[in-house]
């Protein structure tokens, strides 16, 4: 079973990239290139994060027009 990637997780990889460059163990493409895809992952996992953020808030305040829609 995978689970889901969280930001705490691409930072860590940021990280590893960072320690392997300075260390002389990837050359600066491979960094750049390596970094570019987490960036777009970490991306991936804010917009996710923010639009259940939003349905949430949109669920409520659907629930409080439905009620103050009934109450009338």
């Amino acid at each position: 079973m995978t689970r889901d990637i969280k930001a705490k997780d691409v930072k860590r990889l940021l990280l590893r990239v960072y320690r392997r460059y300075q260390g002389g163990t990837i050359s600066e493409a491979q960094a750049t290139k390596e970094t570019s895809l987490l960036n777009s992952i970490l991306k991936a996992i804010e917009v996710t994060d923010f639009e259940k953020r939003i349905d949430k808030v949109e669920t409520r305040l659907f629930s409080v027009e439905i009620v103050e829609t009934n109450e009338r």
